[in-house]
């Protein structure tokens, strides 16, 4: 079978000492508790190794790995382990676009033909706003896989293997494109007068310090470079290492979560000013006036502590990444898995960031000890009842139940504020809002991007009581 096994070789590893290669300061107390939910992620994704960092009005506070880069070769994660950007790519090509528009060389509502004299005539009209936003109706990809295995060594070439009708009226549907963003980057070259790679490097990379951030090229990887997993069915192995260059702009950079977060200076340091930043995070308005909660590229949310996110995340072979901003902390956290997984990276990115800004932690006040509950799934066609146990004491505990899925030995982490818990999954880390006045009561929440009212307001995955 084509996932083979290396569990036993990720638990041993916890067995001794968790591996964490910290580059900033942080009290102890705090990578303490970091280092809890990154060991619980781990355990319970099994996932190889998790990269994170955390930047905070222009300065990197936090940044460690945990688990391994290579399993096979006992190579620890480490913050400057290089990983797959996979979709994250986006938002690095669309901080080249803000930086063009802050200079007057780019208008987002302008034809691309302007810039793009090459492209086919079916999408000359398209602008960078509905390309950079995926309501263009451009195709996801090309038709087929032949086109993938080529080394493509400049990106006209990629370009011209879109030649598909597009899918809708633009500006009358979302539909996500990766292959749109070929044209951002060309429409990149066309206002600049540079190669994408060159300018990249020269106006993005070099001036922000993104000395780890590069084109990914697969007959040139090193030992830098994280190995490629995938995760499918509880059962971990190594993915297929595919090319990437049709598709660099959109997926095909390699990069550290410190790099990421570090390119968040652009735009509070006025090489994208104030105006086109705003520009760049406001919601694009389709024709019937429905919001998309997408700009130019960049995903407007909120997470369950109300705070609003700016994000985008990616997941492709071999990669679970994500990066998010928090507009009025002027915080970032990036996170970087070097495995393909159905993990909710959006909400485990939002549950670190709580525990690290949480700097007045309270003590919670549950203090359980097999406390026998009831569990409900709420499932898509019908409600699922499960009995078990929770503990709790202090900061960590335990719910389980005799269910078969993906909630039945879980740990539960306490946040320090409130009655916010994180509980560990298959799927990443899940927000719980635990109660214990009178009656023990949780509610489990699991949710992706794009919201646009607390997650909290929604229907939780699972809610359990005290029986």
């Amino acid at each position: 079978m084509y996932y083979k096994i290396i569990v036993p070789l990720i638990l041993l590893f916890f067995q001794g000492r968790l591996n964490s290669t910290a580059q900033e300061v942080k009290p102890d107390s705090k990578r303490a508790e970091l280092e809890k939910l990154a060991k619980v992620f781990l355990q319970q994704t099994k996932a190889p190794g998790i990269s994170i960092a955390v930047r905070k009005d222009g300065k990197t506070i936090y940044a460690e790995g945990f688990g391994y880069a290579n399993v096979e070769e006992r190579i620890l994660m480490e913050p400057n382990i290089l990983l797959r950007t996979a979709s994250v790519a986006k938002v690095i090509t669309a901080t080249a676009l803000g930086i063009l528009a802050t200079e007057g060389k780019l208008d987002f509502d302008a034809p691309i033909k302007k810039y793009v004299p090459y492209i086919p005539k079916i999408y000359a009209d398209l602008t960078t706003r509905q390309l950079a936003g995926h309501t263009s109706g451009m195709k996801h990809r090309p038709k087929g896989e032949r086109f993938k295995k080529k080394q493509y060594n400049n990106l006209q070439e990629t370009v011209l293997l879109m030649k598909a009708p597009l899918l809708f009226e633009p500006d009358t549907e979302y539909k996500y494109s990766t292959h749109a963003y070929n044209l951002l980057g060309a429409v990149i070259e066309g206002a600049s007068g540079m190669t994408y790679f060159d300018y990249m490097n020269e106006a993005v990379f070099k001036p922000l310090g993104m000395t780890n951030t590069f084109v990914e090229h697969i007959n040139s990887l090193t030992k830098k470079d994280a190995q490629l997993y995938a995760i499918k069915n509880g059962k971990v192995g190594i993915d297929k290492l595919t090319n990437a260059s049709y598709k660099v702009p959109g997926a095909g950079f390699r990069t550290t979560p410190t790099d990421l977060v570090t390119m968040m200076d652009a735009y509070l340091n006025g090489m994208i000013t104030k105006g086109i930043t705003e520009e760049m995070f406001k919601s694009n308005q389709l024709k019937n006036g429905s919001k998309t909660r997408v700009g130019i590229s960049w995903r407007s949310s909120i997470d369950p502590f109300d705070n609003v996110v700016i994000e985008h995340a990616g997941s492709w072979r071999g990669a679970r990444t994500v990066l998010v901003y928090y507009p009025k902390e002027n915080m970032s956290i990036s996170i970087m898995l070097n495995a393909d997984c159905p993990v909710l990276i959006e909400e485990t990115a939002h549950l670190f960031a709580q525990a690290i800004r949480n700097n007045t932690k309270e003590a919670s006040a549950i203090n359980l000890v097999n406390e026998r509950i009831v569990l409900t799934l709420n499932s898509s066609k019908k409600q699922e009842t499960y009995e078990g146990t929770f503990s709790f004491n202090s900061e960590i505990g335990l719910l389980k139940t005799n269910s078969t899925g993906y909630l039945q030995d879980n740990p539960i982490l306490y946040l320090g504020s409130a009655n916010d818990y994180a509980l560990a999954t298959s799927f990443g880390l899940l927000y719980v809002h635990l109660t214990s006045e009178k009656v023990l009561k949780g509610r489990i929440f699991g949710y992706y991007n794009r919201l646009n009212k607390s997650p909290k307001d929604e229907i939780p995955l699972a809610t359990f009581e005290n029986l």
